[in-house]
C-alpha cells in the first residue's frame, strides 16, 4: 500500500509538545500540513507559521479538507474534543497512550484509530520519529493496516497494540521515564544542598543507561538494596531524616528490591 495514494493531507489537533514534533516530522517526510487546532493563539500561529499552513482556534470552523486528523491533546481533554470534533466521516486518531479507543465509540465516527508515539517530547528539542516507536490500533482491520503503513513512512518501529497491552506500555513507561527523571530531580536537590553539581553523577546516570541497551535491568541491578546492607541503608536513612518523603520512598524502593533481588 503506497500511504500517500490515501493521506497527503494531515490536520493537527493540539499544538503543544506531541503536535509540534508530529507536524514538524510529517512535513520533513513529505505530507502536507493542511491546518493546525489550538485553543491558544499564540500556540497555534506559532505553530502554523513553522509548518506554513493555516490554522483555527475554533474547533467548529475546522477544515473538512484534510485525509487524517490527529488529535494530540492531553488526556484530561481528549473527550470533550472528541465530544465537539466537527466530522463524523474523517480519519480520526488520537495519540494518547493511556484512553482507550472506547472514547470514539458512540459517537458516530465511521474510521477512527490510535497513533501513540512511545517519546516524551518537547517543543525545545525537536527530533526524528525515524527511531521512535509507535503504536496504532483500530476496530476496522483496513484502517488499521493504513495507519501501520502512515507510521512505517514515519517510523522504523511501528506497532499494532490493543489498548490494553498500550496501558501496560503506558504504565511501563512512566516507570522507566517519569518516575526516573523523578529520582534524578531528587537526587540534584539533595546534591545542591551540599553544594556538590549534579555533574557529578552524569557519567553515573548516562553509563546505566548505556547499560541496558545490552542486558535486561534486573541482571545490572547494583546498590545497597541488591547487597543488603543495612549499615548502608542505615546510613541513608539517616542523612534523609530531614527530607521525610524521601526517606519514605527511599524505603519503599530499597524493599521493592530487595523482595525483587532475594525474594
Amino acid at each position: 500500500m503506497n500511504v500517500k495514494d490515501h493521506i497527503q493531507r494531515v490536520t493537527i489537533v493540539g499544538a503543544g509538545n506531541v503536535g509540534h514534533n508530529f507536524g514538524l516530522a510529517f512535513k520533513q517526510a513529505g505530507y502536507l500540513i493542511h491546518e493546525i487546532y489550538s485553543r491558544s493563539q499564540d500556540s497555534a500561529v506559532s505553530l502554523s507559521q513553522r509548518l506554513n499552513c493555516n490554522f483555527t482556534t475554533d474547533l467548529s470552523k475546522l477544515d473538512p479538507g484534510a485525509d487524517i486528523y490527529i488529535i494530540a491533546v492531553n488526556d484530561d481533554a481528549l473527550p470533550k474534543v472528541i465530544e465537539e470534533f466537527p466530522f463524523r466521516d474523517k480519519l480520526t486518531v488520537h495519540t494518547s497512550g493511556a484512553t482507550s479507543l472506547e472514547v470514539f465509540e458512540g459517537k458516530g465516527f465511521s474510521d477512527f484509530g490510535i497513533f501513540y508515539p512511545v517519546q516524551s517530547f518537547s517543543k525545545e528539542d525537536t527530533e526524528s520519529l525515524a527511531p521512535i516507536p509507535i503504536c496504532v490500533e483500530s476496530k476496522k482491520s483496513e484502517v488499521e493496516a493504513l495507519l501501520m503503513s502512515f507510521g512505517k513512512s514515519l517510523s522504523m518501529k511501528v506497532y499494532q497494540l490493543d489498548s490494553e497491552k498500550r496501558k501496560a506500555l503506558h504504565v511501563a513507561a512512566v516507570f522507566a521515564n517519569n518516575f526516573s527523571n523523578h529520582m534524578y530531580a531528587i537526587a540534584e536537590e539533595l546534591l545542591d544542598e551540599a553544594s556538590i553539581s549534579f555533574d557529578i553523577i552524569r557519567p553515573l546516570i548516562e553509563t546505566t543507561a548505556k547499560k541496558i541497551h545490552r542486558k535486561s535491568p534486573a541482571s545490572i541491578q547494583t546498590g545497597p538494596a541488591v547487597r543488603n546492607d543495612q549499615k548502608i541503608i542505615k546510613k541513608h536513612l539517616e542523612h534523609l531524616e530531614a527530607h521525610p518523603d524521601y526517606k519514605e520512598l527511599y524505603k519503599a524502593i530499597t524493599e521493592s528490591i530487595l523482595k525483587k533481588q532475594h525474594g
